[in-house]
C-alpha cells in the first residue's frame, strides 16, 4: 500500500515499506530468515532521497531558531517528504557537539552557534539535552522532527553506557539510530502495518538495527578539528556513505 502522502508519498517509500513488511512476515514464519540485500538497498535509496552524497549544510541554516519561519524547501531543505536524511543527521550532530562542548567546559566554542546558552547553566544529563534540542533544533513540526529527537535521546542513553567514546563514535550511533527512527515513521503510517505485528516486528527491528549499525561502523572515521561546521559536514557525509552501502551483503 505504501505510506501516506503526508509523510513522504507512496512513490518515495512504498517499495521500501513493502519490502520490509515482507521481511517481517518471513521473520515470523522462518527461523533462519535473513534480510535480503535488495530490501536494504531500497531502504538506502529512500533514506538518501534528496541528497545522495552528503551536502555541506551551512550551520546557520541548520539552527532552528535562526531559520525563517515558513521557509520553503530551498530555505530549510524540507518539502512534503521532510528534510533529507543527511541534513537531519547534520542537525542532530550539532546538538551532540554542543552537549559534548558544555560537558567539557568549552563554552567559548558555543559562540559559533549564535544561540544564547546562558539558560543552561547548572543543567546536566537528559534535562540539558532536552534544552539543547529546543535551542538548536526548535519545536518539531513534522514526524521526522520527532524521530530526530527520539534518535538523540536514544543516542544519549547509549553514550552513557559507552563512557569515554569519541564524538565521532557518538555521531555514528546517532546516524544509525536516526536511520531506523525515520524508517519507523514510514512503517507506522503504512496501511499494511496490520500484516506484521508482535514478534515478527521485534525481529525486524533487531535485524535492521544491526544491519544499519554495521554499515555505519564500516564508514565511520575520525573527526578532526571539531568546529560546528566540520561536525555537521562529518555527519552528513557519514549518513550518505552508509546509505550507499546498504544492500551490499547481509547482516551476518
Amino acid at each position: 500500500m505504501g505510506t501516506s502522502g503526508a509523510f513522504g508519498g507512496s512513490g518515495a517509500w512504498s517499495d521500501t515499506v513493502d519490502s520490509l513488511y515482507d521481511v517481517a512476515d518471513s521473520l515470523g514464519s522462518e527461523t533462519n530468515a535473513t534480510i535480503s540485500a535488495p530490501a536494504m538497498a531500497t531502504l538506502g535509496r529512500s533514506l538518501a532521497r534528496g541528497d545522495r552524497r552528503g551536502k555541506s549544510y551551512d550551520v546557520g541554516d541548520l539552527i532552528g531558531s535562526r531559520r525563517v519561519h515558513g521557509a520553503s524547501s530551498s530555505g530549510d531543505g524540507r518539502d512534503s517528504s521532510g528534510a533529507p536524511f543527511t541534513r537531519e543527521a547534520a542537525r542532530g550532530s550539532l546538538v551532540l557537539d554542543a552537549l559534548a562542548s558544555i560537558e567539557s567546559g568549552e563554552i567559548p566554542h558555543l559562540v559559533e552557534y549564535g544561540v544564547d546558552f546562558s539558560s543552561l547553566e547548572g543543567l546536566s544529563g537528559l534535562k540539558l539535552l532536552t534544552e539543547l534540542i529546543g535551542l538548536i533544533l526548535g519545536p518539531p513540526s513534522h514526524p521526522d522532527d520527532v524521530a530526530l529527537q527520539q534518535a538523540l535521546m536514544a543516542t544519549m542513553r547509549s553514550a552513557e553506557r559507552e563512557a569515554g567514546g569519541t564524538l565521532a563514535e557518538t555521531i555514528g550511533r546517532f546516524v544509525s539510530e536516526l536511520a531506523w527512527r525515520r524508517t519507523v515513521v514510514q512503517l507506522t503510517t503504512s496501511q499494511r502495518r496490520v500484516s506484521a505485528l508482535g514478534t515478527s516486528m521485534r525481529r525486524l527491528e533487531q535485524r535492521v538495527r544491526t544491519y544499519i549499525s554495521g554499515k555505519v561502523q564500516q564508514v565511520n572515521g575520525q573527526l578532526m578539528n571539531a568546529t560546528p561546521q566540520n561536525v555537521a559536514d562529518f555527519a552528513s557525509k557519514l549518513a550518505a556513505k552508509a546509505c550507499r552501502l546498504f544492500g551490499r551483503g547481509d547482516d551476518k
